[in-house]
């Protein structure tokens, strides 16, 4: 299947041109220069243009039986830099890199229509960061793998924008608990203790702004929770041209499907936060709890990270780090025989430790 791709090439040399992390400007590698987010849009079309293009391309039958034909296999792409065909593996796919001139593609059909994100929250963090925050997270722990710090392992993070919906919206909800306090009086021998039983009820709203939930079926939910929060302060509106020395992926996960997700979020944010409320008894039974959300807005957006993927033992272990605020998780890969070499040192230790001990009874 062939797409539309455009390439960001610098009017002053056809250099590649990438998005400056640094000084959140347009920059050629080649012979330095540097544009403006505004320049960009002014050189190449916006995105309405390219929606229009895209509208307006005839697809011929023959083209069609070729969509349906590679639909479930690969993905064929023409590089306007090189004229080179790029093969990627997911449909999905809506920015890469040409390996033959380097030159960063974004497929306008991928980002049009129902999948144009509405906002983008560019790169903060440079990979040098990222690298930085991965050495600092493996620390000098002994049962790493040694190739897992490598410069090998390390020139493969790669910088990814990710599709997220982020939701608006208001949870209702009521909580009915049972507080008590005890008192205890000594007469005597005997102890009297009173019980005090209360009722207790909170009603009330809460409004959550922007939470998110990744839209991507191939990132781990857990991971991009553990990397959050991201400072919506800094959410701008969405341009392709951000796109330019990154990789991206449109949704492939409907906000509709997302929905379980949102609402057990904030109804459980929600029901936490009555709870911090009721203060000034010595134990607290929560009786019943009814949370409902309600009033919800969609916004799509593209959120930076930094991945990186490991294969140890036949085990992928993966490693995400927050491209806004520096915030890194993920899940380290054991070396086996460094950790039997430890156990079996201090089996030995105990054993000699022991032994010396019995040698010395003997001598006495």
């Amino acid at each position: 299947m062939t797409q539309d791709a455009i390439s960001f090439k610098c009017p002053n040399c056809s250099g590649a041109i990438e998005f400056d992390i640094l000084t959140q400007n347009f920059t050629c590698h080649y012979c330095g220069s540097a544009f403006s987010q505004e320049q960009i849009e002014e050189i190449y079309p916006t995105d309405e243009t390219i929606e229009e293009f895209m509208k307006e391309k005839e697809v011929t039958e023959e083209q069609k039986l070729e969509t349906e034909r590679f639909e479930h296999r690969t993905y064929l792409h023409t590089c306007p830099g090189c004229g080179a065909e790029i093969i990627t593996d997911n449909k999905d796919t809506a920015s890469t890199f040409c390996h033959y001139c380097n030159s960063v593609i974004s497929f306008s059909g991928q980002l049009s229509g129902k999948y144009k994100p509405d906002k983008i929250i560019p790169f903060k963090r440079t990979k040098e960061d990222a690298i930085e925050g991965f050495k600092l997270w493996c620390g000098k722990k002994f049962f790493v793998p040694k190739d897992f710090k490598s410069d090998r392992v390390l020139s493969e993070i790669k910088g990814i924008y990710v599709p997220f919906w982020l939701a608006d919206c208001c949870v209702d909800g009521e909580l009915i608990a049972t507080g008590k306090n005890s008192t205890s009086v000594r007469h005597g021998d005997y102890r009297t203790t009173t019980t005090k039983e209360y009722h207790v009820v909170r009603k009330g709203s809460m409004i959550y702004r922007g939470v998110p939930a990744d839209g991507s079926s191939r990132a781990d939910d857990l991971l991009m929770e553990n990397i959050e929060p991201f400072n919506y302060n800094e959410l701008v509106d969405f341009s392709l041209s951000y796109l330019a020395g990154h990789t991206a992926e449109k949704y492939d996960i409907d906000k509709d499907m997302i929905l379980p997700r949102i609402s057990q979020r904030t109804t459980a944010a929600a029901e936490a936060a009555f709870k911090k409320t009721i203060r000034g008894y010595s134990s607290v039974i929560t009786k019943s709890s009814n949370f409902r959300i309600s009033h919800i807005n969609w916004d799509y957006a593209l959120l930076p990270l930094w991945f990186l993927s490991y294969k140890y033992k036949d085990k992928y272990y993966h490693f995400a780090m927050n491209g806004q605020t520096g915030k890194f998780a993920g899940e380290l890969p054991l070396c086996k025989w460094k950790v039997f070499l430890v156990g079996a040192l201090i089996t030995l230790g105990i054993l000699g430790f022991f032994g010396f001990i019995g040698l010395g009874g003997l001598l006495l």
